[in-house]
């Protein structure tokens, strides 16, 4: 199939290369939608996010891109914005003010520790692990059910078109070190925000990023967690969560091979503004 993907990262934030080495890279590969998707600022210092400065720049390099690249591939002017309780959402009124193609909403923060500084959801395990026994007493629980009721807050405040890595919180978890995802309060927990999903009319994204860095074995969310979400009519969309141009496409073939599997038929991409269904094939055309 002809890939699209809406997850992508140049060097306006965390990632790596130009924007205009990500679209080439992307035409190499034969991607005819491409979404750039840097990190919104956050309203604390952080390395991995824009600032004010580099926003605006990114807001306007991006939409000349699209018109200089328009004959060879549809380029699209994202953001990839944090909800963090009472302090950012993607539901605020600067970001409709941007005229963004589309926002992903995603979560990358559970609660703070006693110096007011939040536990990263995606840091690594070292930190992780600190940040647990630190804020949450060792319970793993309590640490999940924090970072599913933030996605459930962000989801009723709206704002976005895609829900960003669904199961984050699963990164330090190989070989099951700190919860099995069969277990029951686990599954309770995000099949309820399943059908709040299902409601709320958001895309999915099946990213392949986990992988691509060697932290997980499987996309975000878990193959079970798209099993039902193709039971109870919830859109995917397959996007790689790119941080440099050589990643654009980073696992697809294999993703779309499990989706296939599964049972998918589609996926969804953005055209005109609107989200319609693209047939799901393993090979790229």
């Amino acid at each position: 199939m002809v890939w699209t993907n809406f997850h992508n990262h140049c060097h306006y934030d965390d990632g790596k290369g130009t924007p205009e080495e990500h679209i080439k890279e992307a035409i190499n590969q034969n991607v005819d939608i491409l979404g750039f998707s840097c990190h919104a600022p956050l309203p604390f210092d952080a390395l991995w996010t824009m600032n004010t400065d580099s926003l605006k720049e990114y807001l306007v390099v991006i939409r000349k891109l699209q018109k200089e690249y328009e004959k060879k591939i549809k380029i699209l002017l994202g953001l990839e914005i944090d909800y963090i309780p009472n302090k950012i959402s993607p539901s605020i009124a600067e970001y409709k003010h941007m005229n963004l193609d589309y926002s992903i909403g995603s979560v990358h923060h559970l609660d703070c520790d006693s110096k007011g500084q939040y536990m990263p959801v995606d840091a690594s395990d070292e930190y992780f692990e600190l940040g647990l026994k630190t804020i949450y007493n060792g319970n793993i629980k309590k640490a999940v059910e924090t970072y599913y009721r933030s996605i459930q807050e962000m989801v009723d405040l709206d704002g976005f078109d895609i829900l960003g890595h669904f199961d984050l919180i699963k990164k330090n978890n190989k070989n099951n070190k700190y919860f099995y995802e069969d277990e029951k309060w686990y599954k309770d927990i995000v099949l309820e925000l399943l059908e709040q999903v299902k409601n709320s009319g958001h895309i999915i994204e099946v990213n392949t990023g986990g992988m691509t860095r060697n932290y997980i074995d499987t996309t975000y969310p878990s193959p079970w967690i798209l099993s039902e979400c193709l039971k109870i009519g919830i859109p995917i969309t397959l996007t790689s969560d790119s941080h440099s141009p050589k990643t654009v496409i980073s696992g697809f073939e294999n993703a779309a091979k499990s989706l296939l599997d599964i049972g998918y038929k589609e996926i969804f991409v953005l055209r005109e503004r609107s989200w319609v269904p693209r047939a799901l094939t393993s090979k790229q055309l």
